[in-house]
């Protein structure tokens, strides 16, 4: 496994953890407690999550809000994370 699916693998499971009593469609998120914020003006991954470090990297945080959870996520990066699923789509 090269860096960058280490990094993708960690933020699998930082997603699981803070998205956990989450529906798996994500249908009404704010309903089951979650909170987004967005960041950044530009689409790339080279800076990491922290938009506080990240050269305006577009991030997305998520918070649970019954425990005050909260991760950063690097927006390219979850799309990188996206297309590399093994999702069955209907043509």
């Amino acid at each position: 496994m090269y860096r960058g699916e280490i990094k993708m693998q960690e933020m699998l499971e930082r997603l699981k953890i803070v998205l956990k009593d989450c529906r798996e469609d994500m249908h009404e998120p704010d309903e089951q407690g979650i909170t987004v914020a967005v960041t950044g003006y530009h689409l790339d991954n080279a800076m990491g999550d922290d938009p506080n470090r990240n050269s305006g990297e577009m991030t997305v945080g998520i918070m649970k809000n019954h425990d005050g959870h909260f991760e950063w996520f690097n927006l390219a990066t979850l799309i990188a994370l996206v297309r590399k699923a093994d999702l069955k789509c209907n043509k």
